[in-house]
């Protein structure tokens, strides 16, 4: 009886302190209603189609139907028509397209006289998920029409010839090495600097940092390089593991995917470090740093490509520091791409960096709570 009513005055205890900290209960409450309301948000029914691009070098009536066919089943969005399939072959080498459907001549007069001909998608082999998905939809349109045109034009069979760039396979290792890295040089870094400040204020040892000559704007940065130190050699060391020992593909300058690893790394330290400034205690901290990687993990490309998800969410995740950091390191570790190629990403992250830092700056309050 003695050890039950001990253990029950601890549960007492640790709901009653739950309940003294209103931020902590609120987050605890509402966290998995948001996390399901930005699930929803994201991959529910209103979503986006896959960007193709589309060359027709038959032009007859009856390629237009087909192309009208694919446009019309939802699954697919044309951002361009190309004159040639180099053409159309070089925009999904750029990126602007998961694939190119290239639709050979003499298409509508073999589907007119009963002949076989064929259709070629051109894929995107880097995102191996969604080139599969596009492959699978892209046969699913072409034998429904097929069934459709047999009817008036008699039997004939279409094959949809299978292509690739930047193939022509990629393992699934090599594919996922992408977001396995963004979970350690976001999670990891923000989560551990986050708690940095609020630990200070929970063991009483913020008074002696506010008795010391330095500013706010120091004790930001002292943090800052302290917690890049031990971060930036564990990235290091992941890095040689997974490329010297584990063999993982890197088809572009390793430099350059470093460098994009870096700046992640110096992005989520300054966000953790802005969530320590604002957090009063550990365990809020930790709540902030977990409730900012959701939206990150769901909006940012982990799953399926942003352009997939709906416009709202495609909103959101372009304000993430972790879509930038994914799409630049795909392209260089799968692609083959140069630092300049993903010049865009590279400054998104680093003006992001400096604004998460001048804002750690600005919140910090040198004063005991």
């Amino acid at each position: 009886m003695r050890r039950l009513g001990a253990l029950a005055a601890l549960i007492v205890k640790d709901v009653k302190q739950l309940l003294r900290d209103p931020r902590s209960l609120v987050m605890i409450l509402l966290m998995p209603m948001a996390v399901m309301a930005m699930f929803v948000a994201g991959y529910g029914e209103e979503r986006s189609s896959i960007p193709i691009v589309v060359v027709n070098l038959d032009g007859g009536p009856v390629s237009w139907r087909l192309i009208e066919l694919l446009r019309s089943s939802g699954d697919f969005r044309v951002v361009a028509y190309a004159p040639t399939a180099e053409a159309g072959v070089e925009l999904v080498r750029r990126g602007a397209a998961y694939a190119a459907l290239v639709i050979p001549p003499g298409f509508s007069e073999s589907v007119v006289r009963g002949r076989s001909t064929r259709v070629v998608t051109v894929l995107d082999a880097s995102y191996a998920t969604v080139s599969e998905l596009v492959w699978q939809a892209a046969v699913v349109v072409v034998q429904s029409f097929m069934k459709a045109a047999s009817e008036e034009y008699g039997t004939f069979y279409i094959d949809v010839e299978r292509q690739t760039v930047y193939g022509p396979k990629v393992s699934s290792v090599d594919s996922f090495t992408s977001t396995i890295m963004g979970v350690l040089l976001h999670l990891v870094p923000m989560s551990l600097i986050a708690v940095s400040i609020s630990r200070e204020r929970e063991r009483k040892t913020f008074e002696q940092l506010i008795m010391t000559p330095l500013s706010s704007w120091q004790i930001v940065v002292g943090k800052f390089v302290a917690y890049a130190l031990v971060t930036i050699a564990d990235m290091v060391a992941t890095f040689g593991f997974a490329v010297y020992v584990l063999g993982v593909r890197v088809a572009g300058p390793l430099p350059a995917l470093v460098t994009v690893s870096l700046l992640l790394l110096l992005c989520s330290l300054g966000l953790g470090l802005l969530i320590s400034a604002v957090s009063r205690n550990q365990l809020q901290a930790y709540q902030a740093a977990i409730f900012f990687f959701i939206p990150s993990m769901l909006f940012s490309g982990f799953f399926m490509p942003v352009e997939m998800l709906s416009p709202a969410a495609q909103a959101v995740g372009r304000l993430l520091p972790l879509y930038y950091f994914l799409r630049a390191f795909r392209s260089i570790q799968l692609r083959g791409w140069g630092l300049q190629d993903v010049a865009g990403e590279v400054t998104a992250l680093a003006l992001e960096t400096a604004a998460f830092l001048a804002a750690a700056v600005r919140v910090l309050r040198l004063r005991v709570e």
